[in-house]
């Protein structure tokens, strides 16, 4: 099982293909799960770099707070160890687009380009009254919790036309082991809610794509991305209209060449 020593952690972490460097960054997933239909686009051309991020997975999770700042110094760590001086840096899944943003913040010279999906300057009220329901959700029941997720992750006509990707999304939420323990998840959370890139964003010179889905995505979506784009300075915004906040598995197709032309833009 590969591990780092990182900062003050241990840092599980997945290497598959060859090429330059893609830091593939994701938020409530795992490693092994994180950007499944993706890498085998990526894995000819890149070397893609999967983690699990402290707090999660087969990483540690330490005692104290935890903060998207820790994590993305994490991810420096981790480039160090593997001797990579710059990479791409890929996050999505709302959290590991916070994590990619503050890497470009603290460790520009190293971003060669710059992947947001569904990234926010910081949450607002709503996101965070969301965030902590989920929290005593998940303290209650881990299952319902993951099935309260994956309904705001897609759509209503996702669910009527394909059922099953939502309920597999379901499983795989409910059946991994995601978070240690209920306090891991909970340091998850606080970091998020937490975070504040407003006055700094604008740092980011890295070539940067702003991906989200439309306005059905309740969670991140265009409210918050698009602050964003108007923040970066160069950087691109696109929108999947129809879509929730699940967008990479609605419009697989789309999101995946879309996602692969940016990286070989790029590489």
């Amino acid at each position: 099982m590969p591990v780092a020593k990182v900062s003050d952690i241990n840092m599980y972490y997945e290497v598959l293909g060859d090429g330059p460097p893609v830091v593939l960054l994701s938020g409530w997933s795992l490693a092994d799960r994180a950007f499944g239909k993706l890498v085998p686009h990526l894995k000819d051309h890149f070397t893609c770099i999967r983690v699990d991020h402290r707090n999660m997975g087969r990483s540690d999770a330490p005692e104290g707070p935890a903060s998207i700042e820790q994590m993305s110094d994490d991810v420096a760590g981790l480039l160090d160890h593997l001797g990579h001086d710059t990479a791409q840096i890929f996050g999505a899944g709302g959290m590991g687009a916070l994590i990619a943003m503050e890497f470009a913040i603290r460790h520009g010279a190293r971003t060669r380009s710059l992947h947001l999906g569904s990234p926010s300057l910081k949450v607002d009220n709503f996101l965070a009254e969301m965030m902590e329901v989920w929290r005593q959700l998940r303290h209650l029941d881990v299952r319902l919790w993951a099935r309260e997720v994956t309904l705001w992750c897609f759509t209503p006509g996702t669910y009527e036309r394909n059922r099953e990707l939502p309920a597999h999304a379901f499983e795989a939420r409910a059946g991994e082991n995601t978070f240690p323990s209920p306090n891991s998840y909970d340091r998850i959370v606080d970091a998020y809610v937490k975070y504040d890139a407003t006055d700094r964003a604008a740092q980011i010179t890295a070539p940067t794509l702003i991906t989200t889905a439309g306005i059905e995505d309740m969670i991140t979506g265009p409210r918050f991305a698009k602050a964003v784009h108007d923040t970066i300075a160069g950087s691109r915004l696109h929108v999947f209209e129809g879509t929730s906040h699940g967008y990479g598995a609605e419009a697989e197709a789309e999101f995946s060449k879309l996602a692969v032309e940016w990286l070989m833009l790029h590489r």
